[in-house]
């Protein structure tokens, strides 16, 4: 089934991510652990903390070697600081290549999170693959708390209530506000710039 994101919401979300293929190569091939909430990721962003053993068998078995695949599984669930001793531990045991990393990113993870993008949000059928694409991002990067109580899932509440009222010219808005929730941390900081701007051009589009 054909992804609903624009191809500039995926390159968008695969830079984000790990920046470029290069950089992958140089950086992500192995386990990491982001810091934070995270468990151990791989991939394009594929967090093990919040996926379950099956998924992870699903998703990577026709990618992966058996013994990497099973490796990866001991790790579902963990996530936050136990997180990092983990990927220490199995960051000489699994190498996840670019075209992996890839092909489970495309034929796995977009058509997920696309789908809770638009089970989370109404009128997504009315987004450009642009705008879209942005909420996708979004979600992606802080998962589908539009409906979070608590003054940090602001924004994210705000989104779901301008999505029911189709007022989609104030969502980039919504977007750059949650900058202030990372005064220090720059990469999130564009990251969100990136998405309003991309949501913008949806919307000149749609």
């Amino acid at each position: 089934m054909a992804l609903k994101s624009s191809q500039a919401a995926i390159d968008l979300i695969v830079a984000e991510e790990v920046s470029s293929q290069a950089t992958y190569a140089k950086l992500y091939r192995h386990p990491e652990w982001p810091g934070g909430a995270s468990g151990v990721t791989i991939g394009i962003g594929y967090d093990c903390g919040y996926s379950t053993p099956d998924q992870i068998m699903a998703d990577w078995n026709d990618q992966l070697p058996d013994a990497m695949v099973h490796a990866l599984i001991t790790v579902a669930g963990i996530h936050g600081s136990p997180a990092k001793a983990e990927a220490g531990h199995l960051h000489s045991v699994v190498d996840v290549p670019w075209d992996a990393a890839m092909a489970v990113f495309l034929k796995r993870d977009m058509p997920k999170w696309e789908g809770i993008v638009t089970h989370a949000l109404p009128n997504t059928d009315q987004l450009s693959p642009d705008s879209f694409g942005a909420l996708v991002s979004l979600t992606y990067n802080r998962g589908p708390s539009f409906t979070t109580p608590g003054d940090r899932y602001r924004e994210m509440r705000d989104i779901r209530q301008l999505m029911a009222l189709r007022m989609y010219d104030n969502i980039p808005d919504e977007f750059r506000s949650m900058k202030r929730l990372w005064p220090n941390m720059l990469g999130l900081r564009l990251r969100r710039d990136h998405e309003a701007a991309l949501f913008e051009k949806g919307l000149e589009t749609a």
